[in-house]
């Protein structure tokens, strides 16, 4: 993993860029004529200094360094947040001051694309305009940030979602095609079925209500059998939401509010919160895991829209928020302006970012950013979420602590939470992300002794599982067993990346179970020749102590014993 202090990416290389520098006599300053004022100020914040080198007193001319020094102080907002410093010169442009109605030099006019706001009336002295830019230029990023995310959800709309307010009959590869699109809500139906008469002009009127937000579609299972088979479907109608990787079945009333009100709480949490740096510590103190994305202000918005489809599947509990706010940059101590648009991953109420993504990138890399960072810095083992730690995409190598229950097994929780904490933000970075997993050893003590042959004396215990090659590691470079200690997991760690280690394979309960059930019978094949009375009581007590220690050890193997979430029975 990256060093998060110090962010090795050339994005995040921490500078003190926030000290006013000294006044760099070579900086061109920028100068609007006739030819390029509109098109200039059409678009970005403008403050503009209209002036005359014959002004009287000498005004302009002792304003000058500190035009200087303003210009050179707010270089990097032109790139990050779309704030430009320029002056007009009154005596070779007569007509556009006149224009302008300009009354007195120096006079400062700020222009918001391409509107006159106001011109400044306060004292020009360089604290008190670095001021009122900084004001200001954090009014345009936020206003500027919340169009374009409404602008972008309104072409997205406009481009792909339920254009007409029809209700769409489709089949398995329409369904594919919808779901890649955005959330889509699907009616599955039987003609024959009086309830799905009924809910038809309903569901009809809910596609209507919902036209430009989201795809309503319907899928007629006597006609695709094979589909609703696949999908689980027990009964009809049956309402289901699908949501990127993730679906839900709609319960209860199916009245048109109820419906609606179902199917909109998706998009909402689909979308991305524009936010300043005053917001950023109470998300922080909030959120367990979340995503910002900083951009600036020539970031494209295919990269927004590439983000907010990647996060689509896990926007309810994974909140992505956005900003260019030049405050937060210097709160997170950012390099401005940063070379490129960056998507960064933030974990455990930890204000440094655990992860950083840079831009351009495509939606590949995107996907295993997201996969390798969604997670908490440590989670527990259930279930629910086995295949995704241990059979993952994104082929995470996951470091299990087997812990005890009870007071001692909260003390061991709180440390490996330490240990996880400091690989995140210490550790060597890796191809594949590094999990920190927990297991409470008395829900999973068959599968840790069959698979690691860990057992209860020896917990508190750690191994280190690659699940792309179902292998594991339980010894340190230096040929030790590894202990439940930092230097100790970064050792095994450290050995993994440079492959010094011999992995061990991970023993099924099945594969444990014959093993066993084999060593049994060879010796009591020894016994019979004997024996063959004792022999034969051996072997049918033997065998019948084989099936019991089956049922007790499988339904603990998480792989064996999960039921698919649909398999309930229809209430209608």
């Amino acid at each position: 993993m990256v060093s998060l202090r110090g962010l090795t990416l050339s994005l995040l290389l921490a500078v003190n860029v926030w000290a006013a520098p000294a006044v760099d006599v070579d900086l061109e300053l920028r100068q609007l004529t006739e030819d390029n004022f509109r098109a200039s100020t059409a678009r970005g914040l403008w403050l503009v200094e209209h002036y005359s080198p014959k002004c009287n007193r000498g005004h302009c001319r002792a304003f000058a360094p500190t035009w200087q020094r303003l210009a050179k102080r707010f270089q990097h907002l032109e790139r990050l947040s779309g704030t430009y410093m320029a002056q007009v010169n009154c005596l070779a442009q007569g007509d556009l001051c006149n224009r302008n109605e300009i009354k007195y030099y120096p006079q400062l006019v700020l222009y918001s694309d391409g509107t006159a706001l106001s011109s400044y009336t306060g004292d020009r002295s360089f604290e008190d305009l670095s001021r009122f830019i900084e004001q200001h230029s954090a009014t345009y990023v936020q206003d500027h940030l919340k169009a374009t995310e409404t602008g972008s959800e309104q072409n997205s709309s406009a481009s792909s979602h339920n254009q007409d307010g029809k209700v769409v009959e489709t089949d398995g590869d329409g369904l594919v095609a919808l779901k890649s699109a955005g959330p889509v809500l699907v009616d599955f139906y039987a003609p024959w079925c009086p309830h799905c008469k009924q809910l038809r002009p309903i569901y009809e009127e809910l596609a209507t209500e919902l036209r430009g937000k989201m795809n309503i579609a319907a899928i007629n299972c006597d006609a695709h059998p094979a589909l609703c088979k696949e999908y689980g479907i027990k009964g009809f109608p049956t309402i289901r939401l699908f949501d990127g990787a993730t679906s839900k079945d709609m319960t209860g009333a199916r009245t048109l509010a109820k419906m609606k009100e179902f199917a909109l709480k998706s998009v909402k949490t689909n979308a991305v919160t524009p936010i300043m740096a005053q917001d950023f510590d109470e998300i922080l103190k909030s959120q367990d895991v979340f995503f910002l994305y900083l951009q600036n202000f020539d970031s494209a918005l295919s990269d927004t829209a590439n983000v907010k489809s990647a996060l689509a599947p896990i926007a309810s509990t994974h909140p992505l928020y956005t900003s260019s706010d030049p405050e937060l940059y210097k709160q997170l101590h950012i390099a401005n302006p940063p070379p490129t648009s960056s998507l960064l991953a933030f974990s455990a109420q930890d204000p440094y970012p655990v992860g950083s993504l840079a831009f351009p990138a495509d939606r590949d890399a995107i996907d295993r950013f997201i996969a390798g960072h969604k997670l908490p810095t440590l989670v527990q083992l259930t279930t629910s979420n086995f295949n995704d730690l241990l059979k993952s995409q994104s082929h995470s190598v996951v470091v299990l602590g087997a812990l005890h229950g009870g007071s001692d097994g909260e003390a061991e929780k709180k440390k490996l939470y330490e240990i996880a904490r400091a690989w995140r933000r210490g550790g060597r970075r890796f191809s594949s992300p590094v999990q920190f997993v927990w297991a409470e050893s008395g829900k999973w003590a068959g599968w840790l002794r069959s698979s690691f042959k860990v057992k209860r004396q020896d917990l508190p215990a750690i191994v280190i599982i690659d699940p792309s090659t179902y292998e594991y590691y339980d010894t340190t470079i230096e040929g030790n067993r590894v202990l439940f200690e930092g230097a100790s997991v970064f050792s095994v760690l450290e050995g993994f990346y440079q492959h010094f280690l011999r992995p061990r394979p991970i023993e099924t309960t099945f594969e444990w179970g014959s093993r066993s059930a084999t060593m049994t019978l060879i010796s009591l094949g020894h016994l019979g020749a004997d024996n063959k009375f004792l022999a034969f009581l051996f072997v049918v007590g033997g065998v019948g102590l084989f099936i019991f220690l089956l049922q007790k050890c499988i339904p603990r193997d998480a792989r064996e014993g999960h039921k698919d979430h649909h398999n309930r029975p229809r209430l209608d």
